[in-house]
């Protein structure tokens, strides 16, 4: 039954998710971009790939929009100056910020009958299953 349950939370994220960046015109591809340039900051286009586990020609469409868009801006890596890095630029920023009380507004919700500790174990959880689907490379 755990599928039937995991599809539920990510339909309803992902309706939340697109509600909350409808003014932004911006799609939950988009918002998952942007979410984890504010968490990893400046990071090469394979490296957000990876970690979302998003083929390297989807990336690159969402990284091409989020960059029309003005939200996104993409600079020669130091280290490297064949590579570009993906930072948010300042209205990437001023966006993030209007879609962190949208997301504590839902994660209130998902978490409304726990307490912080089970809280803080779900996610670990969470992130546990995540990781293990993801080293398993099932369907790749």
């Amino acid at each position: 039954m755990y599928m039937r349950d995991i599809s539920v939370i990510e339909r309803k994220l992902r309706t939340y998710a697109e509600h909350a960046g409808k003014d932004a015109r911006l799609g939950f591809p988009e918002q998952v971009v942007v979410m984890y340039l504010a968490s990893h900051g400046a990071s090469k286009q394979e490296a957000i790939a990876q970690y979302l586990g998003i083929d390297k020609g989807s990336i690159a469409k969402t990284i091409a929009k989020l960059e029309a868009k003005g939200l996104l801006v993409r600079t020669v890596n130091p280290e490297s100056k064949r590579e570009k890095l993906c930072s948010l630029s300042p209205s990437g920023q001023a966006l993030i910020e209007k879609m962190q009380s949208s997301f504590a507004e839902i994660h209130a919700a998902l978490f409304a009958d726990m307490s912080k500790e089970e809280t803080e174990q779900a996610c670990s959880y969470i992130s546990r299953i995540a990781a293990n689907i993801s080293a398993a490379q099932i369907g790749d």
